[in-house]
């Protein structure tokens, strides 16, 4: 998920292939799983300042 977030991929569309790769049977029981790695949060941070930024 670094990866994705890094790249700039859109993350919630390649959660089903997360979920399917993991084998199961729907996205909401893949993000059970995930961590709040601190990397992750300030990758995810930083696309939600620049999404913020561009509404106003």
């Amino acid at each position: 998920m670094v990866d994705w977030y890094r790249t700039g991929a859109d993350v919630p569309a390649m959660m089903p292939r997360l979920a399917t790769y993991l084998g199961h049977t729907d996205p909401k029981h893949t993000f059970w799983y995930l961590s709040a790695a601190p990397e992750l949060m300030a990758l995810a941070g930083q696309r939600l300042d620049a999404h913020l930024a561009g509404r106003s």
